[in-house]
Parts: structure tokens; sequence; C-alpha cells
């Protein structure tokens, strides 16, 4: 089994390669936090995009149309991640396994993320929806194979635990700015120009620094690794059996679901709690804060982690248990005093803000500390397929929270009515508690090598 590269990636090259999160994230935030609002806005904010659904004896509001809309994308494009990453971690080519997905993706990738903004209509149409369907999908394929092939890339191109966290430290650090710019800066450019404009900007910042990033790890990639020969349902059934990935992916999926019903909670939340009449400067406000407790939590966890003074495990278990309690926080904004909502609201979001950088930080380490330690059991490399596998499981589940905040605002969405408004970040809270059930029971050590996986009773498994 070839290994990973044994030679070292460049810092500049580092840097190029991660800022590849500016994009990104930038793109990703921007549709979670804003795609339905774009879709089945509140009243008071304009006409829904999609129609409302006669149904028997009731109706199907627009907006829960919207949420199912949205999941099934999410849902349907969860089952193409495994298959890609079988098929990039069997790939032969004088490239390597990952580049030709990188390269000929991409372009698809940045066009139908902008596409997904330009409906047919302004009105309410089933034109709207089967449009919406299909560019989603697209677009969710495209960036499968694109992302998923560099993603796959962290395991092979890093060395050691300090090495890895390096990269990883500056993957959080770009991811921070994409955050930033999806969430912060696209308020007021919506406000400005309009939701296809800024669909138009992030396609392009997406297409630019993922050939930045790829042009940074050209000559580094590994090109003669083994391609993986494992079968692709014996693959997924290994991946899935091997017990520290079940004791990890429960708690990344439930974890970004509570985020995703958060970010698409904003907007509603500043519309009509906060009473904000520029909902996207307000709302761009209240994600900043978000951001800045994000990074303040996330720069210190940072130096811990570099320092080997607290171990992932231990970091991100606490992360989870801290969302729990801080996510319900922001629903409590005005329920004893009416003054200084936006205040109050940026406070707790600061909050709120600070365990999430475990989301940033952590996961794309222990997924690689994951694939590891497969190969010691297995003896054959296959990252995508680890990547990819948590993917599929992060989508079915993250495709729910469109869906769950649509069903949740039914109970109240409105300045009348705040209910459902309120009760949404408790419901985030609960869902990150139930992803913390399984992860006492994670062991991996943070540098995984034979030895270690041994130290820590883990290789009873290996194939002699």
């Amino acid at each position: 089994m070839a290994g990973p590269t044994a030679i070292r990636l460049p810092a500049i090259n580092k840097i190029f390669f991660t800022a590849d999160h500016i994009g990104l994230q930038a793109i990703g935030y921007f549709r979670q936090s804003w795609i339905l609002f774009f879709l089945a806005p509140p009243v008071t904010e304009g006409f829904a995009r999609v129609p409302d659904v006669p149904l028997f004896v009731f109706t199907i509001d627009a907006r829960v149309l919207a949420g199912i809309l949205i999941f099934a994308g999410r849902f349907v494009d969860a089952f193409t991640d495994p298959v890609i990453g079988w098929w990039s971690d069997r790939t032969h080519s004088r490239w390597g396994r990952r580049i030709p997905f990188i390269l000929f993706s991409t372009p698809f990738y940045g066009l139908f993320a902008a596409l997904v903004w330009f409906l047919p209509t302004e009105e309410a149409s089933w034109w709207n929806v089967i449009y919406f369907l299909i560019v989603l999908e697209i677009f969710f394929t495209a960036g499968t194979m694109s992302s998923g092939a560099l993603e796959a890339l962290i395991p092979e191109i890093t060395h050691g635990p300090r090495d890895r966290m390096n990269l990883v430290g500056l993957i959080f650090l770009f991811a921070i700015v994409g955050a930033t710019v999806g969430l912060v800066a696209s308020g007021p450019i919506v406000d400005l120009m309009g939701f296809k404009a800024m669909g138009i900007i992030l396609a392009v910042l997406g297409v630019v620094f993922r050939y930045m990033s790829l042009a940074a790890v050209w000559r580094y990639a590994p090109r003669q690794t083994t391609p993986a020969r494992v079968p692709f349902f014996r693959g997924i059934r290994e991946t899935v059996g091997n017990p520290q990935f079940i004791y990890y992916l429960p708690t990344f999926i439930m974890f970004a679901t509570g985020v995703g019903v958060m970010q698409g909670w904003i907007p509603f939340f500043t519309t009509q709690l906060l009473g904000a009449e520029e909902e996207g400067k307000i709302t761009g406000l209240i994600f900043s804060s978000v951001i800045g407790g994000a990074v303040v939590s996330g720069i210190v966890l940072w130096i811990l982690l570099g320092r080997g003074i607290v171990s992932k495990r231990r970091a991100y278990g606490f992360c989870l248990v801290a969302s729990a309690v801080a996510f319900p926080l922001l629903g409590l904004v005005g329920l004893f005093t009416q003054s200084r909502l936006v205040t109050q609201a940026l406070a707790l979001a600061f909050v709120a803000g600070m365990p999430m950088s475990a989301v940033f930080l952590l996961p794309k380490a222990i997924t690689a500390d994951v694939a590891d330690y497969d190969a010691i059991l297995n003896r054959e490399r296959r990252e995508a397929l680890f990547y990819s596998t948590q993917n599929f499981f992060e989508k079915v589940t993250y495709a729910l929270p469109p869906l769950l905040l649509s069903l949740i605002l039914l109970l109240g969405d409105s300045a009348d009515n705040l209910l459902g408004i309120r009760l949404a970040p408790l419901m985030a809270g609960m869902l990150v508690l139930a992803g913390f059930v399984l992860w006492p029971r994670y062991r991996l050590p943070d540098t995984v090598t034979a030895e270690s996986v041994a130290a820590a009773g883990l290789d009873k498994s290996v194939r002699r």
C-alpha cells in the first residue's frame, strides 16, 4: 500500500490550498441561510416564489413546500457522495486519484451555484419548482466531485498531527473568512443588488479559489498511491462498520443539523422578533457576532490543540455540550425586556458562536484520523470513501433543517405570534445534544499510528 507523499507541502502552498474555503464556505453559508427565505419569505417581505399545494382537505403552505424541495435536493444528492468517493479512491491517472475530479467538475460547480438564484419567474410557479430541483441537483453533484476530491487530499498531503492541525487551522481561518462573506457581507449586497447578483459574485469567487487551491497542490498531490480495490458495497460496509467512525459520525451530523436550523432561522428572527427594516444589514451583524465568537474560541482552541494541552476528543465533546446550552439562549431575546433588542441578540449570538468553532476546526482532522486508522486496519487507503460517506449521512440529515424550520415556524413566524421563532433555537440545541450520546466512546489518539492504536487497545481487528 503506497501511502501519502513524503514531500512536505510548503507553507505558501498550504495557504493557497486552504484558501479554497473562502469560496466554498461563502457559497454554502449564503445558500443555507437565505434559500428558504428566498423561496418563501414572510408575507410582510414579499410573495413566495413557489406555490401553496392544495391536498385533499388541507393546503401545504408554500414555505413547507420550499422546505421539502430543499430536503429532497439534499437527500438525492447524498447518495452520489459514496459513489463518487469510491470512484475517486479507485481512480488511476497520470495526475493521481484526485486531480481529474477537481479539474473538470469545478466549472459546473460555479455555474450552477449561480443558476440556483435565477428562477424562471418571480411569481409562485411550478416551473420554479422543477427548475430549482434540477439546477440544485446538478450543483450538488458537481460540488461533490470537486470539493470531495479536494477534501480527500488532506490526509495525503499532511504528515503527523502537528502538520495536520496546522493545515486544518488554516482551513478554519479561511472558512471564517468565507462564512463572513456568505453570512455578513451577503446581506447588504442582497439589499443593494439582489439575490442574482450575489449568486454570480459567489460563483466566480468559488471557481477562482478552487483552481488556486488545485494549483497549490498540483505538484504535491500523490501520483503513486495504489488505487483502492475494494468493491463498492464491501467498502461502504467496512466504512460504516469502523467503530470509531460510528462514534464520531452522529456528533458531526447532529451538530451540523442544529447549526443549519440556526442559520436558516436568523433572517426570520431578524425581521419578525427584532423588527428590523434593513433585514440584510441586521442579519449580517448578527452573523458577524456569531463569527466573532467562533474566531475567539477557535484561536484559543487551535493554540491549545497545537501545544497538546487538550486533545481533539475532549475539545470537540466540550463544544458539543456548550452548543446545546448556548443555542436556546437566542430564543430568549426580548422575552424579559423589550429594550435594546439588537444588543441582546448580538451578545447572545457571540456566546452561541463560541462553541461553533469546533464545527469549523475539528471534523476534517478527526475524519483524517479515522481514515488513517482504517488504513492500519485494512492496509488500503480510502480517504475519499470516508469523507464522502460522512457527507452522505451529513446531507441526508442536513437536508432536514429547512424542513424542520418550516414546520416549527408554523407555530408562529410573525411579530404577532413568535412561538415558532422562539422554539427553533431550543430545537437546534436538542439536536446537538442528541448527537453527543455516542461521543464518549470515541477513543482514537491525536497521533494515529500502529503503535498508538495498539496502546489504545484499538488494534484487535488489524489484519495480520
